[in-house]
């Protein structure tokens, strides 16, 4: 199996290395010298440990970051042929058979969906707070599943306690859910909670 030739040279982290033909098992520069004037991830780890977890600090929460590794398939890969004649479910013309007259809806756990897809959790990061409302309004109006992600009642610095621990109180959290709202038909899709053993602890799963 190829070894990822890119490991020690990558735009998240901004590192690089000396020369362009690096080892193709180690992704290492061939020499690897002493007074090398560029920082490969090798060197930034070895010096900066931290920094090596990207996104680079300058970007955080004002990106979303994916892996650069190649597993060798893509969605690319896939073509869908659709019969060229005929239709089910809908009369054969195709002045009826169009694009608006096609119903995708779905149920997920005996709540209606218009479309067959959710968004998937997102928690307490920062990226995710800044783009709340533009994503919580489009799944709303979309009339699909909206999921708060985790620990957003942990890091809510305005969130209130009872005596036990138990969450009482949380601006951030309601306002997830109350955008959500303002835009929801009442019928499709929902906003929901997803919660890691922390927030168990602070009893978010009941407040919700």
């Amino acid at each position: 199996m190829p070894v990822d030739i890119y490991a020690n040279k990558k735009s998240s982290t901004g590192t690089k290395t000396r020369v362009p033909d690096v080892s193709p098992f180690s992704g290492m520069c061939p020499l690897c010298i002493e007074d090398c004037p560029v920082l490969c991830e090798i060197g930034l780890s070895a010096i900066r440990g931290r920094e090596v977890v990207y996104p680079v600090p300058d970007y955080f929460g004002k990106s979303t970051a994916a892996s650069n590794k190649d597993y060798g398939l893509d969605w690319s890969h896939f073509n869908i042929h659709a019969e060229l004649r005929g239709a089910r479910g809908i009369a054969e013309d195709s002045d009826v058979a169009i694009f608006p007259n096609v119903s995708v809806e779905t149920k997920i756990g005996g709540i209606p969906l218009k479309v067959p897809f959710l968004v998937a959790a997102l928690g307490s990061t920062a990226v995710a707070k800044r783009n709340w409302d533009s994503l919580a309004i489009g799944t709303a109006i979309s009339g699909t599943i909206m999921t708060i992600g985790e620990n957003v009642v942990g890091m809510d610095p305005e969130a209130k306690f009872d005596a036990n621990g138990k969450v009482i109180d949380t601006v951030d959290l309601k306002y997830r859910v109350e955008k959500y709202r303002e835009f929801w038909d009442g019928k499709y899709g929902e906003i929901i909670v997803q919660t890691n053993v922390e927030d168990q602890r602070l009893g978010v799963d009941i407040y919700a």
